[in-house]
């Protein structure tokens, strides 16, 4: 029997794979975590894979990649995700993850990504390889080139918004107005050149902001 854990703050997506690995009788799914803490601190020894979701509320998921592998060094990392950016892959790789799947992944495909890592092998689903080949070949956008320059500010605002943290609570946390933390945020969406909170995270990560 082959156990693992996935990490992923959404109630409704892990019991979305707990249903997925419901039939299979190779696989069990013995634990789940919200954070990156918890985690680290309760993950046993026995399992063989973890599904790692990269946006987390204590963290990411490229950084607890490594921190991972540091404490539980013969474990398999799959990074599971939203995320479709060869800056994300590269960086999970990067970091010693052997697979990176998306979240509309199918039974058929999470087990035989949970399969191939087991062996030694990296998992990347087709998709994800033709992403990476063209950004090998040079195909990006001019906008991945440019860095812009984030106030101290700004940073901080950012990073309480990859934490999914509440204008409200942004305010309270770094003793701002509401009003002072909406001008900010409104500031960071025209400089990433971003429309919402999700394309702010994701060019966060792929300027290394984060």
């Amino acid at each position: 029997m082959i156990k693992i854990a996935i990490t992923e703050d959404h109630t409704i997506f892990t019991e979305g794979i707990k249903t997925l690995l419901l039939t299979d009788k190779e696989i069990l799914l013995q634990q789940s975590f919200q954070n990156i803490a918890d985690t680290l601190e309760g993950l046993e020894a026995t399992t063989a894979v973890l599904l790692l979701d990269i946006n987390l509320p204590d963290g990411n998921g490229i950084d607890a990649c490594k921190t991972l592998l540091k404490k539980y060094p013969e474990l398999k990392i799959i990074a599971l995700t939203n995320f479709e950016e060869s800056a994300f892959v590269r960086q999970m790789i990067k970091n010693g993850a052997m697979g990176y799947l998306l979240k509309n992944t199918d039974k058929t495909e999470l087990v035989t990504a949970i399969k191939t890592v087991l062996s030694g092998e990296r998992f990347l689903p087709k998709k994800i390889q033709e992403l990476l080949l063209n950004d090998s070949l040079g195909k990006v956008t001019p906008s991945a080139f440019f860095i812009p320059k984030l106030t101290t500010r700004e940073k901080q605002v950012l990073d309480l918004i990859v934490k999914e943290y509440t204008t409200e609570e942004i305010s309270e946390a770094i003793s701002l107005s509401t009003k002072t933390v909406e001008s900010h945020r409104t500031n960071l969406f025209q400089k990433l050149g971003v429309k919402n909170s999700a394309g702010l995270v994701r060019v966060a990560f792929e300027k290394g902001f984060l």
